[in-house]
């Protein structure tokens, strides 16, 4: 506030040294004035170097207690505020986030063999899917459906192909959250298929879909269907 302060009145100044006819009064106002504005900008500046660095320290910090999460394998957003985790050892996938980077970090950690679902949804549309054979019925096809439907009709309306969101699904053995998702790309804008930010965000969802996809195959063959109540 007091930065706003010092650069409006420097501006008056600067106002009233144009309207004045004394000579020696226009050079002090000019003077004054410009004194003001040089004071207020370097405030600024100032300002924002201690929150860009700031904010910088806390994003360092926020990515680093991400890291240290036990796993084997770890993906963390650029924002990292986000993070989805695999540990062999434990056989546990974990989908870390915090609001923040003040925030605490709230985990969800599923065991591999309660995953029965995944697939790449891109806009509402599924490009690819993997489910535990012993399911015939997809939750995250009935889920994705409505916006498949409406973002085709949005599609025929573009010349170009553009994507506003890309996550990775997973179905998974919750009854209260039986929906967990990853976001690997959102743009509100939407951005081309050809843009490399969107082909690099497809390629690391691809790696993640075909390793929650051998999890799910791996443990479809412990699973024994139940056929009849008895």
């Amino acid at each position: 506030m007091k930065t706003i302060f010092l650069v409006l009145l420097g501006t008056i100044y600067l106002f009233l040294a144009m309207a004045m006819n004394a000579e020696l009064i226009k050079k002090l106002y000019f003077l004054i004035g410009i004194t003001l504005v040089i004071i207020g900008v370097m405030r600024y500046i100032k300002w924002k170097y201690h929150t860009f660095r700031m904010m910088a320290e806390l994003k360092s910090a926020s990515e680093e207690e991400l890291k240290n999460i036990p796993h084997t394998h770890a993906t963390i957003a650029n924002d990292a505020l986000h993070a989805l985790l695999l540990n062999e050892q434990t056989k546990t996938l974990i989908l870390a986030v915090r609001e923040d980077w003040e925030a605490a970090v709230a985990k969800k950690e599923i065991r591999f063999n309660e995953i029965y679902e995944v697939a790449i949804v891109e806009d509402g549309h599924i490009v690819a899917r993997t489910s535990n054979g012993l399911f015939s019925d997809s939750l995250l096809e009935e889920e994705n459906r409505v916006l498949a439907e409406e973002a085709e009709i949005e599609e025929e309306a573009c010349e170009e192909q553009e994507v506003s969101q890309l996550a990775l699904k997973m179905v998974v053995d919750n009854l209260s959250d039986p929906i967990i998702e990853y976001i690997f790309l959102e743009q509100e804008d939407g951005i081309s298929i050809e843009d490399d930010t969107y082909i690099e965000a497809m390629a690391l969802c691809e790696q993640w879909y075909q390793k929650v996809s051998i999890i799910i195959k791996h443990y479809e063959l412990e699973r024994v269907p139940i056929r009849h109540w008895q």
